[in-house]
């Protein structure tokens, strides 16, 4: 909105709050030139801004399929370059965006992300697929859309004092934006990483609430349905919280170690993110060497019987292990890791022999 700036050229005389100082307000007020107020020096866009943001975010509400032959190519052109134009306007600096339009750009942004997701394209569980397997069928018709919204909504969250965004970015937001973690458009996905850790990063007053509804996804994972698509972008979320976690260590985070990640090795799925996942488990162990003891009994447990490429991946995460384990512990587990270590010596196939 306009606001009446004190000019750099005024009088250095100081005017008093007279009579005649009043009626010179009134008169300017009069002729449609907006007082000049301590609430309306924080916002910097003009009037004429602030009515073209709120058009370009109606026009954005509009959703493309991206897979109905009756959607225009041109309107969705037309929509793609009113998002650019959105977050054009969001990277300029000096130029932070008032909470009337906050608002309805959250409606915006969860208007775009928040649909049905598709069903899987695949036949098999989605985590049984390798890593580098980026398949057409699983890239989502409407990425040239969702990308800049993805942009527009990381930009809203670094640009955004968390305790003005807390009202609009609430956690009914945050469980929409966990289960996209779901999708199969591994792009999708890195997008959701970036802004979801941005989030746990900057909002403190969610973390805990966010850690929760991780772990529940693990969990749901684990011991229920197997299938999920973004189980090793929310480790790579986890490896980064886990590394900044203080010496002694909490016990909810020794928990989180003992009953979820070291679960998650047993899944038919392990491949895909145990990357992700050692990377996770090796750090608990080298905050706190006597952790080693839990992790490698748990890893026997779940040990396979006759799938080698898993034997493969957990043969090189032990050797790992052993370095950083303590040296006590290590004395206690040598033989069942030997035990482990003679059988796979034994084994029919090359790789794990």
């Amino acid at each position: 909105m306009g606001v009446l700036r004190n000019s750099p050229k005024a009088s250095p005389i100081k005017k008093s709050a007279t009579l005649q100082h009043l009626f010179d307000l009134e008169a300017n007020n009069s002729n449609g030139t907006k007082i000049y107020s301590p609430k309306s020096s924080k916002q910097s866009i003009t009037e004429s801004e602030y009515g073209e943001i709120l058009s370009i975010i109606s026009h954005c509400c509009s959703i493309f399929t991206f897979t109905d032959p009756l959607e225009s190519p041109s309107e969705q052109d037309v929509k793609r370059l009113k998002l650019f134009q959105l977050l054009s306007f969001m990277k300029k600096p000096k130029k932070p965006l008032p909470e009337e339009i906050i608002r309805p750009l959250v409606s915006m942004l969860s208007a775009n992300l928040f649909r049905p997701l598709p069903p899987s394209a695949k036949r098999t569980v989605v985590c049984e697929l390798t890593e580098d397997e980026d398949l057409v069928s699983t890239l989502s018709p409407a990425w040239p859309h969702l990308q800049v919204v993805y942009d527009i909504l990381l930009r809203l969250v670094l640009s955004i004092d968390p305790k003005v965004l807390r009202g609009y970015v609430d956690e009914r937001f945050l469980v929409n934006l966990l289960s996209l973690f779901q999708t199969e458009d591994r792009r999708e996905r890195d997008n959701l990483k970036n802004v979801y850790h941005r989030i746990y990063s900057k909002f403190t007053f969610y973390r805990a609430i966010m850690r929760k509804s991780m772990k529940d996804v693990f969990l749901h994972y684990v011991f229920e349905s197997e299938k999920h698509s973004g189980i090793g972008e929310l480790l790579e979320i986890w490896g980064s919280i886990i590394n900044g976690f203080t010496v002694p260590l909490k016990e909810e985070h020794k928990l989180f170690l003992m009953r979820v990640l070291i679960p998650l090795h047993k899944a038919k799925g392990m491949p895909v993110y145990h990357r992700q996942l050692a990377y996770c488990v090796n750090q608990f162990v080298q905050k706190e060497p006597m952790l080693g003891g839990t992790v490698v009994r748990g890893i026997l447990k779940y040990w396979p019987a006759t799938n080698c490429q898993k034997e493969v991946l957990l043969i090189d995460e032990l050797e790992e292990l052993v370095e950083n384990i303590d040296p006590d512990h290590y004395r206690k587990l040598a033989l069942p890791i030997c035990t482990q270590i003679s059988r796979c010596l034994n084994s029919l196939n090359s790789q794990v022999s």
